[in-house]
């Protein structure tokens, strides 16, 4: 079971972790792909530029992480 990134951002591109820690990595079971899609959107949005929003989802026994490119900016 792999995590997959729907869409990579400068930021996502840039941070050596991605690959090594998420990315490229098998996972053994899908709850686990899942814990470590949280922690990976959990570490973007709160390391990376702030420009985006990032969240996980499982779609067809797929985790994915999405992120929402236009994020209305804080008031």
């Amino acid at each position: 079971m792999k995590i997959e990134m729907d869409k990579m951002c400068g930021c996502a591109k840039r941070d050596e972790t991605l690959k090594p820690k998420w990315l490229d990595k098998e996972f053994g079971s899908l709850e686990e792909a899942e814990i470590e899609a949280l922690r990976l959107a959990n570490h973007a949005n709160a390391n990376w530029c702030k420009k985006h929003r990032f969240y996980a989802y499982e779609e067809d026994g797929i985790i994915r992480i999405a992120v929402e490119m236009s994020c209305p900016k804080e008031v």
